[in-house]
């Protein structure tokens, strides 16, 4: 048989049964409406797809789709389940400057072309492609999917592929989160009552001064009695002309000093100065952090057992954010404090690219209460938490 008629309820589905009849080199001679179906003749008769190519080759178009009209019926098949996904209508402008000129000498319409490109971009950036490698995971072969489809990265899948192999009884996906998990929380909480210095640094309203203050309530309540108060100092460290109101109604609730200072040779001399003497938490502003030597300053610090430093990261960060931060407090060895969750939630990409720069969460924190709400992290809480996502 070199010549097939189909009639379906759409020119997609028509087409489909074309290809499975008469192969995928099949043209389409022929295609009516009847009756509110659509009626296609097709062939494979060599004579019939010369003659449709040089017919093809004759006609002009209006619209891009032209530059696919010499394919075989598979491309045919494949650009009309595109566009319907796509669902982007060719448009017509009379505007000449506003044309390209392709090798037929036809024209088809920029705007149009511009974004149909960026229609296909955006298709194939949130498609999920596998490869061979990634689906050797034994009876357990659609976990790499899953979790893909929820939004952890290929990278991050991988590094505990193994792992997931060797578990027979338990839900792969439940091991994968608890590997996440364990690979970037770290607990901090001795490191911060020990801690002479506890550096708070992070951009402008991610919630670090109310850190700041959670921080000393934590102190006072584990590692002071009340007569000690003044053995913690909450400083201030930022433009003189910075509003620090807010830290000084904390300093107030909690009884404890706060100094407003706003050089880098100011904070250098005041913590030599207290060493020893006072525990110290350092309100970081974001414009300070720039201040030339502070950076270099804080990684000198950073390799002292006696201090840390604190990173507040909100929850609603996305993925750039985190890396630019990141990079920037690299080499101060910061410890992520998670802030504002009672806000918003971090996703499964965001702990994806956590994972991927060997971050370390050490604190999850609100920010609607200073008082007795600040809680340290655990693998188990974050694996939870990423389960609580899947609902």
């Amino acid at each position: 048989m070199t010549q097939h008629r189909v009639i379906a309820e759409d020119s997609l589905s028509a087409m489909d049964e074309i290809s499975k009849v008469l192969g995928n080199d099949a043209v389409i001679l022929e295609t009516k409406k009847i009756n509110g179906k659509i009626e296609i003749l097709g062939s494979n008769n060599i004579q019939d797809v010369a003659s449709s190519n040089a017919k093809k080759l004759k006609k002009k178009q209006g619209s891009f789709s032209h530059l696919f009209s010499n394919h075989k019926l598979e491309q045919e098949n494949q650009n009309r389940k595109l566009n319907t996904i796509v669902n982007e209508e060719t448009k017509k402008s009379s505007d000449s400057h506003n044309y390209i000129k392709n090798i037929q000498n036809e024209y088809i319409d920029r705007h149009t072309f511009v974004e149909f490109t960026k229609k296909i971009d955006n298709l194939l950036k949130n498609s999920v492609i596998s490869d061979i490698n990634d689906n050797d995971l034994s009876h357990h072969k659609s976990v790499t999917f899953e979790l893909l489809k929820r939004g952890y990265s290929k990278e991050i899948i991988s590094k505990f592929k193994d792992k997931i192999l060797t578990e027979d009884k338990i839900d792969p996906e439940l091991i994968f989160y608890h590997c996440l998990a364990n690979k970037i929380v770290s607990p901090c909480e001795d490191k911060i009552l020990e801690s002479d210095i506890i550096f708070v640094n992070g951009a402008s309203g991610s919630g670090k001064t109310t850190l700041c203050s959670k921080i000393a309530s934590h102190i006072l309540d584990n590692k002071f009695v009340s007569n000690d108060h003044n053995k913690l100092t909450i400083v201030n460290f930022a433009p003189k002309s910075s509003n620090n109101s807010e830290l000084l109604n904390f300093g107030r609730l909690l009884n404890v000093n706060v100094n407003s200072i706003s050089s880098i040779d100011e904070i250098m001399a005041f913590i030599d100065a207290n060493k020893g003497n006072r525990k110290l938490i350092v309100d970081v502003s974001q414009e300070n952090r720039h201040i030339d030597g502070y950076i270099k300053y804080l990684e000198r610090l950073s390799l002292n057992k006696k201090i840390i430093n604190i990173l507040a990261l909100p929850a609603s960060s996305n993925k750039n954010m985190i890396k630019s931060t990141m990079s920037f407090y690299k080499n101060s060895f910061p410890t992520i404090a998670l802030t504002k969750l009672d806000e918003s939630h971090i996703t499964a990409e965001e702990l994806s690219v956590l994972g991927e720069m060997d971050c370390r969460i050490g604190i999850l924190s609100g920010s609607r209460s200073v008082i007795g709400s600040l809680a340290f992290a655990k693998k188990e809480v974050l694996a939870q938490y990423m389960k609580d996502m899947e609902l």
